[in-house]
Order: structure tokens, then C-alpha cells, then sequence
């Protein structure tokens, strides 16, 4: 099953969409809220370790010309609610001249034995050098992790 709609922009920072998984909602779900699972689902990534049931420590070396260092990112999940397939993700990624942090909110829909996942990325802080970055290649670089992340996570959720 492939994405209903990759993104869509409400402004510079804002991102949202839904995707489609040939697969129940509870297991989407819990691959979504699963840190061992997202790692694998991250593009760019070096190394990680899971801190916690809820936290996960990355390295990660994007592949952007505006960004070429390498980054440590932490991912928490947070306000899991199992009995509404609903999560927020918090993102804070920090490297030399760079630091940036993205709230991430999803509910994962049952829809005819399959799961929609409606979803909104923010991006609330952006600091050092990528604050000056256009916001056309922010929303440029957003959209290929974006498509990267849910493409990773599609074999491990439909298998």
C-alpha cells in the first residue's frame, strides 16, 4: 500500500500528511512507538541506543550541503496513549553550529483491516547556522527524511 499524501505545508516549519499501511492498526501503532523500531527508520543514522522503553540516543550525518556534520539526536516518546493509537515525538538534534527540535504528533486510524496514520511535524526551534537557512530547502530537506523514514518503516510494519 503505498502513502495517501507524502506532506503538506502549512507553513516553513509545518508538516503533515497520512500514510497508508497494508496492516492493522495495533501493529502499525506499535512499531511507531517502539525505539528499536524507529532507529532502524531513520535516515542518515550512524549509531543509536535505546536509553530507555521511551528514549532513543542517535548520531546521525545528514546528507544536506547545509548540514555536514555530524548530529546527536534524541527521540522521546511521549503522551503514548495505547487505547487511542495516538503519540507524540519529540525530536532534538544538536551538532557544531546546528541545533534543532521537532514535535511530532500522530493517531494511527483502523481502516478496512489496514491502518491510516495521520500525522503533524513542527519544527519549534531551530538554532546556529540552520536558522539562517531558507525555509525552501528546510521544507526541501524535511520532505526527503520525511518520505525516507516512512518508506524504511513500511517493509517493517507490512512484512
Amino acid at each position: 500500500m503505498s502513502s495517501a499524501d507524502v506532506s503538506t505545508h502549512t507553513d516553513a516549519r509545518t508538516f503533515s500528511g497520512e500514510e497508508l499501511f497494508a496492516a492493522p492498526a495495533e501493529r502499525t501503532f506499535a512499531a511507531l512507538v517502539d525505539p528499536d523500531v524507529l532507529a532502524r527508520c531513520i535516515p542518515d543514522l550512524i549509531a543509536s541506543q535505546r536509553v530507555d522503553e521511551r528514549t532513543l540516543q542517535c548520531t546521525i550525518k545528514p546528507g544536506f550541503s547545509f548540514i555536514r556534520a555530524k548530529m546527536k539526536m534524541t527521540v522521546t516518546l511521549d503522551d503514548v496513549d495505547t487505547a487511542r493509537r495516538s503519540a507524540t515525538i519529540n525530536i532534538a538534534s544538536k551538532g557544531i553550529g546546528a541545533s534543532m527540535k521537532v514535535q511530532c504528533r500522530l493517531v494511527v486510524h483502523e481502516q478496512n483491516g489496514a491502518s491510516r496514520v495521520a500525522w503533524e511535524a513542527n519544527v519549534v526551534e531551530l538554532g546556529g547556522l540552520i536558522a539562517a537557512v531558507s525555509p525552501a530547502l528546510i521544507r526541501g530537506a524535511a520532505d526527503k527524511v520525511i518520505h525516507d523514514g516512512w518508506t524504511a518503516l513500511r517493509p517493517i510494519v507490512e512484512k
